[in-house]
């Protein structure tokens, strides 16, 4: 299941806005913990669709949902957490996969996470889908570009 999750590292890129990604194997499951900048996880049905697609991604499907952020009147506070449990489509539970989306803030500054993001080169447009334009224009404003790169 691990190496299946690397080969489409790029989903979480290319289909999500999460700052920050762990993945570990904790003796049976592969645990996948996602960090959202964003009040709502918005991009977590993208990323199911597509870690599901029956031949694009990935033999599983989803077991358990685990989530009210995208309900319209459900109530929002930070620290919310969407879970997703999936099985595979074969009878034995090999390997399961358990994806955690948090939409936390990191106490609202992100400088951290953007210096380092920066440092690591990426891209413009991908800033601006992670992290709300405030935080990128604070970074900006109190670290210069030329600082930026040191």
């Amino acid at each position: 299941m691990g190496s299946v999750v690397l080969r489409r590292i790029a989903l979480f890129r290319t289909v999500t806005a999460f700052y920050r990604v762990q993945c570990w194997d904790d003796a049976d499951t592969w645990k996948i913990n996602a960090h959202t900048a964003h009040t709502r996880a918005l991009w977590h049905d993208q990323l199911l669709q597509r870690l599901c697609h029956p031949r694009w991604g990935l033999q599983v499907h989803t077991a358990h949902r685990f989530c009210h952020c995208t309900e319209p009147n459900a109530p929002y506070q930070w620290n919310h957490t969407c879970a997703f449990s999936f099985d595979g489509h074969t009878t034995g539970r090999d390997d399961p996969l358990y994806l955690r989306v948090h939409a936390s803030p990191e106490g609202h500054d992100y400088d951290q996470q953007i210096k380092t993001l920066r440092q690591v080169g990426a891209t413009e447009d991908w800033m601006t889908r992670a992290f709300p334009r405030e935080a990128v224009q604070h970074h900006d404003q109190h670290h210069p570009a030329r600082l930026r790169r040191a």
